[in-house]
Protein backbone atom coordinates (compact mmCIF):
# COMPACT_ATOMS: atom_id res chain seq x y z
CA UNK A 1 0.00 0.00 0.00
CA UNK A 2 1.54 3.37 -0.80
CA UNK A 3 1.39 6.47 1.13
CA UNK A 4 0.80 9.11 -0.95
CA UNK A 5 1.29 12.31 1.56
CA UNK A 6 0.79 14.75 -1.54
CA UNK A 7 -2.88 14.12 -0.50
CA UNK A 8 -2.70 16.20 2.22
CA UNK A 9 -4.46 19.59 1.47
CA UNK A 10 -2.06 22.49 2.34
CA UNK A 11 -5.48 24.64 3.65
CA UNK A 12 -5.82 22.55 6.57
CA UNK A 13 -4.18 25.17 9.55
CA UNK A 14 -3.67 24.69 13.67
CA UNK A 15 -4.40 27.27 15.99
CA UNK A 16 -1.58 29.64 14.83
CA UNK A 17 -3.21 29.50 11.42
CA UNK A 18 -0.37 28.51 9.65
CA UNK A 19 -0.45 26.93 6.64
CA UNK A 20 0.80 23.14 6.14
CA UNK A 21 3.39 22.31 3.48
CA UNK A 22 3.11 19.59 1.30
CA UNK A 23 5.05 16.54 1.78
CA UNK A 24 6.10 13.70 -0.76
CA UNK A 25 7.95 10.83 -0.70
CA UNK A 26 10.87 10.62 -3.08
CA UNK A 27 11.16 7.41 -6.09
CA UNK A 28 13.08 4.55 -5.12
CA UNK A 29 13.33 3.66 -1.36
CA UNK A 30 11.32 6.05 0.55
CA UNK A 31 8.48 4.97 -1.73
CA UNK A 32 8.65 1.17 -1.47
CA UNK A 33 8.77 1.68 2.36
CA UNK A 34 4.87 3.02 2.09
CA UNK A 35 4.23 -0.17 0.26
CA UNK A 36 4.74 -2.60 2.94
CA UNK A 37 1.99 -1.14 5.33
CA UNK A 38 1.15 -4.81 6.57
CA UNK A 39 4.50 -5.66 7.64
CA UNK A 40 5.33 -5.81 11.46
CA UNK A 41 8.85 -5.01 11.68
CA UNK A 42 10.33 -2.61 9.28
CA UNK A 43 13.98 -1.38 9.25
CA UNK A 44 14.23 1.42 6.81
CA UNK A 45 17.87 3.21 5.82
CA UNK A 46 21.68 2.05 6.82
CA UNK A 47 23.21 5.22 5.60
CA UNK A 48 23.37 8.97 5.92
CA UNK A 49 21.16 11.25 3.99
CA UNK A 50 18.26 8.57 2.85
CA UNK A 51 15.36 10.43 4.07
CA UNK A 52 14.89 8.06 6.94
CA UNK A 53 13.38 11.19 9.66
CA UNK A 54 10.66 12.56 7.16
CA UNK A 55 9.91 8.77 6.33
CA UNK A 56 9.37 7.59 10.00
CA UNK A 57 7.22 10.99 10.70
CA UNK A 58 4.75 10.48 7.29
CA UNK A 59 4.49 6.53 7.73
CA UNK A 60 2.67 7.18 10.86
CA UNK A 61 0.04 9.79 9.21
CA UNK A 62 -1.17 6.96 7.13
CA UNK A 63 -4.54 8.85 5.77
CA UNK A 64 -7.08 6.13 6.67
CA UNK A 65 -5.77 5.71 10.53
CA UNK A 66 -5.10 9.71 10.80
CA UNK A 67 -8.72 10.07 10.60
CA UNK A 68 -9.18 7.39 13.92
CA UNK A 69 -9.91 9.32 17.23
CA UNK A 70 -7.78 6.42 19.58
CA UNK A 71 -4.69 6.16 16.92
CA UNK A 72 -1.68 6.74 19.22
CA UNK A 73 2.14 6.63 18.02
CA UNK A 74 5.26 7.11 19.46
CA UNK A 75 8.65 7.79 17.92
CA UNK A 76 12.09 7.22 20.09
CA UNK A 77 14.91 8.99 20.20
CA UNK A 78 17.91 7.47 23.13
CA UNK A 79 18.51 10.75 23.97
CA UNK A 80 16.24 14.07 24.61
CA UNK A 81 19.14 16.39 23.15
CA UNK A 82 18.84 13.93 19.89
CA UNK A 83 15.14 13.63 20.21
CA UNK A 84 15.10 17.87 19.22
CA UNK A 85 16.30 16.96 15.66
CA UNK A 86 12.80 14.89 14.82
CA UNK A 87 11.08 17.20 17.14
CA UNK A 88 12.38 20.25 14.79
CA UNK A 89 11.74 18.29 11.77
CA UNK A 90 8.13 17.75 13.10
CA UNK A 91 7.20 21.35 13.61
CA UNK A 92 8.55 21.77 9.94
CA UNK A 93 6.11 19.49 8.39
CA UNK A 94 3.07 19.33 10.83
CA UNK A 95 2.41 22.78 11.32
CA UNK A 96 -0.96 23.16 10.10
CA UNK A 97 -2.02 19.48 9.88
CA UNK A 98 -1.87 19.28 13.65
CA UNK A 99 -1.70 20.85 16.91
CA UNK A 100 1.25 20.65 19.21
CA UNK A 101 1.54 19.91 22.85
CA UNK A 102 5.09 21.17 24.49
CA UNK A 103 4.72 19.66 27.54
CA UNK A 104 3.61 16.52 26.55
CA UNK A 105 5.36 16.44 23.36
CA UNK A 106 2.59 15.51 21.42
CA UNK A 107 0.71 16.38 18.30
CA UNK A 108 -2.58 15.85 18.66
CA UNK A 109 -4.84 16.01 14.64
CA UNK A 110 -7.99 17.22 14.85
CA UNK A 111 -9.72 13.94 14.98
CA UNK A 112 -7.67 13.23 18.20
CA UNK A 113 -5.05 11.09 16.80
CA UNK A 114 -2.09 11.42 18.76
CA UNK A 115 1.83 11.06 17.71
CA UNK A 116 4.01 11.03 20.95
CA UNK A 117 7.69 12.29 21.08
CA UNK A 118 10.09 9.90 24.08
CA UNK A 119 13.71 9.40 24.36
CA UNK A 120 14.66 6.20 26.95
CA UNK A 121 18.56 7.19 27.46
CA UNK A 122 19.04 4.57 30.45
CA UNK A 123 18.25 1.05 30.36
CA UNK A 124 15.66 0.96 33.12
CA UNK A 125 14.03 4.13 31.15
CA UNK A 126 12.26 1.60 28.93
CA UNK A 127 9.97 0.96 32.13
CA UNK A 128 8.50 4.10 32.23
CA UNK A 129 6.33 3.34 29.27
CA UNK A 130 5.34 0.01 30.77
CA UNK A 131 1.60 -0.43 29.80
CA UNK A 132 1.24 1.54 27.79
CA UNK A 133 -0.79 1.24 24.15
CA UNK A 134 0.40 2.77 20.51
CA UNK A 135 -0.25 1.58 17.56
CA UNK A 136 2.12 2.55 15.73
CA UNK A 137 6.09 2.37 17.42
CA UNK A 138 9.09 4.34 15.88
CA UNK A 139 12.74 3.83 16.72
CA UNK A 140 15.08 6.90 15.42
CA UNK A 141 18.44 5.24 14.97
CA UNK A 142 17.54 2.00 16.67
CA UNK A 143 21.52 1.12 16.64
CA UNK A 144 21.46 3.58 19.71
CA UNK A 145 19.07 1.21 21.51
CA UNK A 146 19.63 -1.93 23.32
CA UNK A 147 18.20 -5.10 21.97
CA UNK A 148 16.59 -5.37 25.25
CA UNK A 149 15.23 -1.70 25.14
CA UNK A 150 13.66 -2.62 22.00
CA UNK A 151 12.27 -5.66 22.80
CA UNK A 152 10.75 -4.51 26.06
CA UNK A 153 9.25 -1.05 24.24
CA UNK A 154 8.20 -3.46 21.37
CA UNK A 155 5.90 -5.19 23.62
CA UNK A 156 3.86 -2.20 24.32
CA UNK A 157 2.44 -1.70 20.96
CA UNK A 158 -0.51 -3.25 20.64
CA UNK A 159 -3.86 -2.30 19.99
CA UNK A 160 -7.89 -2.75 21.14
CA UNK A 161 -9.24 -1.88 18.16
CA UNK A 162 -8.72 -4.37 15.54
CA UNK A 163 -9.15 -2.20 12.62
CA UNK A 164 -6.12 -0.05 13.75
CA UNK A 165 -3.17 -2.26 12.90
CA UNK A 166 -0.08 -2.33 14.85
CA UNK A 167 3.30 -1.48 13.33
CA UNK A 168 6.66 -1.17 14.24
CA UNK A 169 9.13 0.92 12.19
CA UNK A 170 12.62 2.02 12.39
CA UNK A 171 15.40 3.95 11.05
CA UNK A 172 19.44 2.99 11.64
CA UNK A 173 22.89 3.36 10.33
CA UNK A 174 25.73 0.94 10.88
CA UNK A 175 27.93 1.46 14.29
CA UNK A 176 27.28 2.24 17.96
CA UNK A 177 26.44 0.00 20.45
CA UNK A 178 23.36 -1.26 18.89
CA UNK A 179 24.88 -2.43 15.54
CA UNK A 180 25.37 -6.21 16.10
CA UNK A 181 22.37 -6.78 17.28
CA UNK A 182 20.55 -4.86 14.47
CA UNK A 183 22.81 -6.78 11.84
CA UNK A 184 21.62 -10.16 13.23
CA UNK A 185 17.98 -9.25 13.83
CA UNK A 186 17.16 -7.67 10.15
CA UNK A 187 20.50 -7.89 7.90
CA UNK A 188 22.39 -11.14 8.46
CA UNK A 189 21.05 -13.95 6.00
CA UNK A 190 18.40 -11.75 4.42
CA UNK A 191 17.56 -10.32 1.19
CA UNK A 192 17.20 -6.54 1.29
CA UNK A 193 13.04 -5.52 -0.12
CA UNK A 194 12.38 -8.80 1.05
CA UNK A 195 9.45 -9.91 3.79
CA UNK A 196 10.91 -12.53 6.17
CA UNK A 197 8.08 -14.86 8.41
CA UNK A 198 9.01 -15.81 11.92
CA UNK A 199 7.84 -19.10 13.86
CA UNK A 200 5.47 -16.76 15.50
CA UNK A 201 4.01 -15.61 12.21
CA UNK A 202 5.23 -11.75 12.65
CA UNK A 203 6.69 -10.18 9.12
CA UNK A 204 9.96 -8.30 9.13
CA UNK A 205 11.90 -6.80 6.39
CA UNK A 206 15.00 -4.52 5.54
CA UNK A 207 14.86 -1.33 3.00
CA UNK A 208 18.09 0.31 2.27
CA UNK A 209 18.26 3.82 1.39
CA UNK A 210 21.64 6.13 1.18
CA UNK A 211 22.03 10.15 0.08
CA UNK A 212 21.64 9.51 -3.58
CA UNK A 213 18.49 8.37 -2.74
CA UNK A 214 17.17 11.64 -1.40
CA UNK A 215 16.87 14.51 -4.36
CA UNK A 216 16.13 17.17 -1.86
CA UNK A 217 19.01 16.63 0.06
CA UNK A 218 22.03 16.41 -2.67
CA UNK A 219 20.57 19.16 -4.43
CA UNK A 220 20.22 22.01 -1.60
CA UNK A 221 23.29 20.75 -0.34
CA UNK A 222 25.29 18.93 -3.16
CA UNK A 223 28.56 19.21 -0.83
CA UNK A 224 27.51 16.83 1.53
CA UNK A 225 28.20 14.04 -0.53
CA UNK A 226 31.75 15.20 -1.15
CA UNK A 227 31.87 15.15 3.06
CA UNK A 228 30.67 11.44 3.73
CA UNK A 229 33.69 10.75 0.87
CA UNK A 230 36.78 12.36 2.49
CA UNK A 231 35.63 9.95 5.76
CA UNK A 232 38.36 7.79 6.93
CA UNK A 233 37.81 4.30 4.96
CA UNK A 234 35.83 2.65 7.77
CA UNK A 235 33.78 5.57 7.96
CA UNK A 236 32.84 6.28 4.81
CA UNK A 237 31.51 2.70 4.34
CA UNK A 238 29.73 3.00 7.13
CA UNK A 239 28.27 5.96 6.60
CA UNK A 240 28.37 6.64 3.24
CA UNK A 241 27.83 2.76 1.01
CA UNK A 242 25.64 1.61 4.29
CA UNK A 243 27.97 -1.23 4.83
CA UNK A 244 26.58 -3.65 7.91
CA UNK A 245 30.24 -5.74 8.05
CA UNK A 246 32.03 -2.44 9.05
CA UNK A 247 31.61 -1.72 13.08
CA UNK A 248 33.42 1.19 13.48
CA UNK A 249 34.24 2.36 17.09
CA UNK A 250 34.53 -0.92 18.85
CA UNK A 251 35.77 -1.04 21.96
CA UNK A 252 37.02 -4.85 21.96
CA UNK A 253 38.88 -4.99 18.88
CA UNK A 254 40.84 -8.13 20.22
CA UNK A 255 37.26 -10.18 19.51
CA UNK A 256 37.48 -12.73 16.93
CA UNK A 257 34.36 -14.68 16.98
CA UNK A 258 36.01 -17.98 15.10
CA UNK A 259 38.40 -17.37 18.03
CA UNK A 260 36.97 -17.17 21.02
CA UNK A 261 33.55 -18.84 20.51
CA UNK A 262 33.98 -22.69 20.62
CA UNK A 263 31.96 -25.30 20.74
CA UNK A 264 31.04 -27.12 24.35
CA UNK A 265 33.53 -29.55 25.59
CA UNK A 266 34.52 -31.71 29.10
CA UNK A 267 35.97 -30.12 31.20
CA UNK A 268 38.32 -32.06 33.63
CA UNK A 269 36.92 -32.14 36.97
CA UNK A 270 40.31 -30.77 38.78
CA UNK A 271 40.38 -27.40 36.71
CA UNK A 272 39.49 -24.91 39.30
CA UNK A 273 36.22 -22.84 38.58
CA UNK A 274 34.68 -19.52 39.91
CA UNK A 275 32.09 -17.37 39.12
CA UNK A 276 31.87 -13.83 38.17
CA UNK A 277 28.74 -11.35 38.32
CA UNK A 278 27.31 -8.01 37.61
CA UNK A 279 24.00 -7.64 39.21
CA UNK A 280 21.69 -6.21 37.79
CA UNK A 281 17.06 -5.70 39.07
CA UNK A 282 16.01 -2.96 36.56
CA UNK A 283 18.62 -4.17 34.12
CA UNK A 284 19.99 -7.74 33.33
CA UNK A 285 21.94 -9.12 36.23
CA UNK A 286 25.27 -10.96 34.18
CA UNK A 287 26.65 -14.32 36.19
CA UNK A 288 29.50 -16.38 34.32
CA UNK A 289 30.62 -19.45 35.28
CA UNK A 290 34.49 -19.92 34.52
CA UNK A 291 37.03 -22.55 34.35
CA UNK A 292 40.20 -21.71 34.55
CA UNK A 293 42.71 -23.69 32.57
CA UNK A 294 46.25 -25.40 33.78
CA UNK A 295 47.81 -23.22 31.73
CA UNK A 296 45.92 -20.08 33.32
CA UNK A 297 43.74 -19.62 30.50
CA UNK A 298 39.49 -18.78 31.15
CA UNK A 299 36.92 -20.90 29.59
CA UNK A 300 33.07 -19.27 30.84
CA UNK A 301 31.22 -22.30 29.83
CA UNK A 302 27.48 -21.41 31.61
CA UNK A 303 25.95 -17.72 31.96
CA UNK A 304 22.79 -16.48 33.44
CA UNK A 305 21.62 -13.27 31.91
CA UNK A 306 18.31 -11.64 33.11
CA UNK A 307 16.35 -8.83 34.79
CA UNK A 308 13.98 -9.02 38.21
CA UNK A 309 16.49 -10.71 40.39
CA UNK A 310 16.79 -10.27 43.83
CA UNK A 311 20.10 -11.13 45.53
CA UNK A 312 18.20 -14.25 47.39
CA UNK A 313 16.38 -15.54 44.20
CA UNK A 314 19.41 -15.14 42.11
CA UNK A 315 21.98 -16.64 44.63
CA UNK A 316 19.89 -19.71 44.93
CA UNK A 317 19.39 -20.01 41.24
CA UNK A 318 22.98 -19.82 41.21
CA UNK A 319 23.33 -22.70 43.42
CA UNK A 320 20.78 -24.59 41.91
CA UNK A 321 22.79 -24.34 38.32
CA UNK A 322 26.52 -25.31 40.22
CA UNK A 323 26.50 -29.09 40.18
CA UNK A 324 28.07 -31.32 42.96
CA UNK A 325 31.05 -32.02 40.90
CA UNK A 326 32.40 -27.93 39.91
CA UNK A 327 34.78 -26.80 42.27
CA UNK A 328 34.03 -23.31 42.68
CA UNK A 329 36.78 -20.80 44.65
CA UNK A 330 34.90 -17.86 44.58
CA UNK A 331 32.02 -15.56 43.41
CA UNK A 332 33.60 -12.41 42.45
CA UNK A 333 30.90 -9.79 42.21
CA UNK A 334 30.66 -6.05 41.71
CA UNK A 335 31.74 -3.70 44.37
CA UNK A 336 27.98 -1.81 44.76
CA UNK A 337 26.45 -5.26 46.20
CA UNK A 338 28.39 -5.13 49.18
CA UNK A 339 26.12 -1.78 49.58
CA UNK A 340 23.30 -2.38 48.56
CA UNK A 341 20.65 -2.98 51.02
CA UNK A 342 17.43 -2.84 49.12
CA UNK A 343 16.98 -5.37 46.59
CA UNK A 344 16.05 -8.36 48.83
CA UNK A 345 12.84 -10.35 47.86
CA UNK A 346 12.91 -11.67 52.15
CA UNK A 347 13.02 -9.42 54.73
CA UNK A 348 16.58 -8.90 55.11
CA UNK A 349 16.97 -4.74 55.51
CA UNK A 350 19.91 -4.80 57.53
CA UNK A 351 22.17 -7.01 55.76
CA UNK A 352 23.72 -6.54 51.83
CA UNK A 353 23.28 -7.90 48.98
CA UNK A 354 26.50 -9.89 49.19
CA UNK A 355 25.28 -10.93 53.09
CA UNK A 356 22.39 -12.27 51.72
CA UNK A 357 23.70 -14.15 48.50
CA UNK A 358 26.57 -15.70 51.31
CA UNK A 359 23.99 -16.86 54.04
CA UNK A 360 22.04 -19.03 50.79
CA UNK A 361 25.50 -20.06 49.72
CA UNK A 362 26.08 -21.00 53.17
CA UNK A 363 22.98 -23.42 52.72
CA UNK A 364 24.98 -25.76 50.32
CA UNK A 365 26.69 -28.91 52.05
CA UNK A 366 30.41 -27.35 53.54
CA UNK A 367 32.41 -29.03 50.74
CA UNK A 368 30.51 -27.18 47.72
CA UNK A 369 30.34 -24.08 49.29
CA UNK A 370 32.11 -20.75 48.44
CA UNK A 371 32.47 -17.62 49.21
CA UNK A 372 31.28 -13.76 47.67
CA UNK A 373 34.32 -11.32 46.83
CA UNK A 374 34.58 -7.67 46.02
CA UNK A 375 35.00 -7.61 42.47
CA UNK A 376 38.19 -4.65 41.25
CA UNK A 377 36.45 -1.64 40.38
CA UNK A 378 39.24 -0.55 38.74
CA UNK A 379 37.61 0.34 34.87
CA UNK A 380 40.43 1.13 32.56
CA UNK A 381 43.11 -1.34 34.17
CA UNK A 382 40.00 -3.73 34.26
CA UNK A 383 39.77 -3.12 30.84
CA UNK A 384 43.32 -3.83 30.27
CA UNK A 385 43.40 -7.10 31.62
CA UNK A 386 40.24 -8.38 29.52
CA UNK A 387 42.43 -7.20 26.42
CA UNK A 388 45.11 -9.52 27.33
CA UNK A 389 43.12 -12.26 27.83
CA UNK A 390 41.44 -11.63 24.45
CA UNK A 391 44.92 -11.21 22.90
CA UNK A 392 45.20 -14.11 20.13
CA UNK A 393 48.98 -15.88 20.32
CA UNK A 394 50.29 -18.51 18.30
CA UNK A 395 48.39 -20.95 20.67
CA UNK A 396 45.25 -19.28 20.56
CA UNK A 397 43.45 -17.04 23.02
CA UNK A 398 43.16 -17.33 26.87
CA UNK A 399 39.91 -16.54 26.84
CA UNK A 400 37.19 -18.92 25.22
CA UNK A 401 33.50 -19.20 25.37
CA UNK A 402 31.29 -21.55 24.95
CA UNK A 403 28.78 -21.43 22.20
CA UNK A 404 25.95 -21.94 24.40
CA UNK A 405 26.70 -18.54 26.70
CA UNK A 406 24.65 -16.63 23.41
CA UNK A 407 23.76 -13.41 25.29
CA UNK A 408 27.63 -12.94 26.04
CA UNK A 409 28.58 -13.32 22.54
CA UNK A 410 25.86 -10.94 21.80
CA UNK A 411 26.39 -8.57 23.53
CA UNK A 412 30.08 -8.49 24.51
CA UNK A 413 31.67 -7.43 21.27
CA UNK A 414 29.01 -4.79 20.72
CA UNK A 415 30.50 -2.63 22.99
CA UNK A 416 32.02 0.70 21.68
CA UNK A 417 34.24 3.35 22.77
CA UNK A 418 32.80 6.18 25.11
CA UNK A 419 32.92 9.86 22.74
CA UNK A 420 33.97 11.64 26.51
CA UNK A 421 36.43 9.01 27.71
CA UNK A 422 38.20 7.20 24.78
CA UNK A 423 40.22 4.69 26.70
CA UNK A 424 36.51 3.91 28.10
CA UNK A 425 33.66 1.98 26.93
CA UNK A 426 30.21 3.20 26.54
CA UNK A 427 28.41 2.60 29.56
CA UNK A 428 24.66 3.35 27.54
CA UNK A 429 24.95 0.17 26.16
CA UNK A 430 24.90 -3.35 27.32
CA UNK A 431 27.49 -3.31 29.31
CA UNK A 432 26.36 -5.42 31.89
CA UNK A 433 28.56 -9.15 29.98
CA UNK A 434 31.45 -6.87 29.83
CA UNK A 435 31.89 -5.76 33.54
CA UNK A 436 31.13 -9.61 34.44
CA UNK A 437 34.22 -10.52 32.19
CA UNK A 438 36.23 -7.37 33.98
CA UNK A 439 35.50 -8.66 37.44
CA UNK A 440 36.38 -12.46 36.06
CA UNK A 441 39.70 -11.01 34.36
CA UNK A 442 41.01 -8.64 37.42
CA UNK A 443 40.65 -11.54 39.61
CA UNK A 444 42.76 -13.93 37.64
CA UNK A 445 45.65 -12.35 35.82
CA UNK A 446 46.04 -14.02 32.93
CA UNK A 447 50.01 -14.70 33.69
CA UNK A 448 49.05 -16.74 36.44
CA UNK A 449 50.15 -20.72 35.78
CA UNK A 450 48.91 -23.50 37.04
CA UNK A 451 50.74 -26.59 37.68
CA UNK A 452 49.91 -29.58 35.28
CA UNK A 453 48.60 -32.45 36.84
CA UNK A 454 50.04 -35.83 34.99
CA UNK A 455 47.54 -37.44 32.74
CA UNK A 456 47.22 -40.99 32.11
CA UNK A 457 46.76 -41.43 28.24
CA UNK A 458 43.98 -43.46 28.45
CA UNK A 459 42.23 -41.18 30.22
CA UNK A 460 38.65 -39.23 29.09
CA UNK A 461 40.78 -35.57 29.19
CA UNK A 462 44.12 -36.91 27.24
CA UNK A 463 41.24 -38.91 24.75
CA UNK A 464 39.69 -35.38 24.02
CA UNK A 465 42.75 -33.87 23.94
CA UNK A 466 43.60 -36.24 20.92
CA UNK A 467 40.26 -36.08 19.02
CA UNK A 468 40.59 -32.26 19.09
CA UNK A 469 44.26 -32.29 17.56
CA UNK A 470 42.94 -34.76 14.54
CA UNK A 471 39.37 -32.44 13.69
CA UNK A 472 40.80 -30.76 10.75
CA UNK A 473 38.15 -27.86 11.14
CA UNK A 474 39.55 -26.78 14.46
CA UNK A 475 36.04 -26.84 16.11
CA UNK A 476 36.21 -28.69 19.49
CA UNK A 477 35.18 -32.27 20.02
CA UNK A 478 34.31 -34.42 22.94
CA UNK A 479 33.20 -38.27 22.61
Amino acid sequence: MLTNQSSKSSKSTDQNHTPSRIWRPHPGPQTEAFRYFHVDELLYGGAKGGGKTDWLLFDFIEPNLIQKANYRGIIFRRTFPRLREIIDRAYYWLTGQASYNKQERCWEWPSGAKLYFAHCQHEESKYDYQGHEYQYMGFDQLEEFTETQYEFLKAQARSADRDIPVRVRATANPGNIGHLWVKRRFIDDKETMTVYVNKLGLTSMFIPAKVYDNPSLTTNDPMYVKRLESLPEQDRKALLEGDWNIFAGQYFKEWRHSIHVVEPYYIPEYWKRFIALDYGEKKPASVGWYAIKPEGGLVRYREIYKEGFYYDTLAREICKLTTEKENIEYLVSDPAVFGDKQHHKEARETESGAEVMQSIINELPEERRFSVTRGDNRRIEGWRTVKRFLKIGDDGTNFEIFSNCTHFITTFPANIHDERKPEDLNTDGEDHTADEARYACASRPPDTVFPKKKLNPNSVWARYQRKRKLNSQGSYIYG
